[in-house]
């Protein structure tokens, strides 16, 4: 009984390996269908389109396995494949229909029918050409500026490429529009448009801004030139028009400004701050209002001036504002001489003066406290008379002045009480 038990033991885990090694064989052989009826969708949006597809006929009735679907698509505007996994049937995204739109679509399948294994279905594929083939002249320099958060201007160049005169067109829609519009305002150059003005009303931040610039001439039509544009990342502040220098003592100099006009957040700007000191070029970015620099002993003029920008904390990238007008400020000049003698005048000067105003005052205590203690005697000598401190014995010292016999008299009678 014990070998039979020690048998089964020992067998058990063969045959468990063997039958998981059997399943594993027949799922690297088992295969699943990809999705059926792949197709795209244009609603006239300006590249967002809409990628659909159905679920394969061979999953329909599939209860213990979850389906779900991998759509892979070539974004152009990042150059690179950019992969979706979802449960729906479709889904929306942005493409340059100036290029080729490429979508692949597979099926995942997972669950206890796969044993909780992924199994992926080779895709579906589609591919779809730009009108023309992609060929043939177009715009060229097209860029946006979104000033001050309060309008936005688009502006192109012709191409060169075009002979005769070229009538262009610009059509714009975003998520909150019901269909694509023309431009509500051309900007010309002659009689060529050259660009278009958006005012506020018609913006949307943080959200794709399609737009779609096509024209024709007396020759041939021009290709279609296709935009996506992100606008919060097109921000390019006002002028600052408030600038003030300080020079301090220290010779440090301070420059102090206002925020630029418009609707963009102060806390959203950085300041880029460029001074000229003795020639050499200097720049303190910051996203305070003031900034300082520390002018040496040979400036005499400094100049500065201030721009600003839109910081990363709320938005992707931007555009610097156009400089200020300089501010000069004149710095008294300090010779290297006069400094080092000013220096050593008050290393001699400031000394003395203490320690004579802290010993004036002890040699005249000290003296008045002497002449309380000495008292004064008078010696006749031929009509003369010699006033004298200490001793007479002692007194060897005359005065040349002569006292009168009444003084004298009035004197002796003082001692002699």
């Amino acid at each position: 009984m014990i070998r039979v038990r020690y048998w089964t033991a020992s067998i058990l885990p063969l045959f468990l390996f063997i039958g998981n090694w059997n399943f594993c064989l027949g799922l690297s052989g088992f295969t699943i269908d990809p999705p059926a009826d792949l197709h795209i969708t244009d609603p006239g949006y300006l590249g967002w389109l809409r990628v659909g597809w159905a679920l394969p006929s061979t999953l329909r009735n599939v209860t213990r396995c979850s389906v779900r679907f991998q759509l892979q698509y070539f974004n152009t505007y990042q150059d690179r494949w950019t992969t979706i996994r979802t449960t729906r049937l479709s889904f929306h995204a942005q493409f340059d229909l100036g290029k080729e739109v490429q979508v692949k679509v597979s099926t995942l399948l997972r669950g206890s029918c796969t044993n909780n294994s992924e199994i992926l279905s080779p895709p579906s594929e589609l591919v779809l050409q730009p009108p023309g083939g992609g060929n043939g002249p177009k715009i060229a320099g097209f860029g946006c500026i979104f000033h001050r958060k309060e309008f936005m201007e688009c502006t192109w160049n012709e191409t060169g490429e075009q002979p005769g005169p070229t009538q262009t067109s610009l059509f714009y829609w975003h998520k909150n529009m019901e269909r694509a519009l023309e431009c509500p305002g051309y900007i010309f150059s002659g009689a060529e448009r050259v660009g278009c003005g958006f005012p506020l009303d018609m913006l949307l931040e943080f959200s794709d801004f399609n737009i779609l610039v096509n024209g024709s001439s007396s020759n041939r039509p021009l290709q279609p030139s296709y935009f996506s544009l992100q606008i919060q990342n097109l921000v390019k502040p006002s002028i600052i028009e408030t600038l003030k220098v300080t020079a301090h003592p220290d010779r440090n100099v301070t420059v102090e400004w206002l925020p630029p006009e418009g609707r963009i957040y102060h806390s959203c700007l950085e300041f880029e701050v460029e001074s000229q000191l003795d020639g050499i070029m200097e720049r303190c970015i910051t996203r305070e209002l003031t900034c300082t620099f520390e002018a040496s002993s040979r400036s005499e003029t400094s100049c500065f001036r201030v721009r600003s920008r839109v910081h990363m904390f709320c938005a992707d990238k931007g555009f610097w504002s156009d400089w200020s007008l300089p501010r000069c400020l004149s710095v008294p000049k300090i010779t290297p001489d006069a400094s080092a003698l000013m220096k050593m005048v008050l290393a001699c000067v400031l000394p003395v003066t203490i320690l004579a105003l802290l010993v004036a005052p002890l040699l005249l205590w000290t003296c008045r406290r002497t002449l309380k203690k000495r008292s004064c005697f008078l010696t006749p000598e031929k009509n003369m008379f010699t006033p004298f401190c200490g001793s007479p014995a002692s007194s060897t010292e005359k005065l040349p002045f002569q006292l009168d016999k009444a003084d004298v008299q009035l004197f002796q009678d003082g001692q002699s009480v």
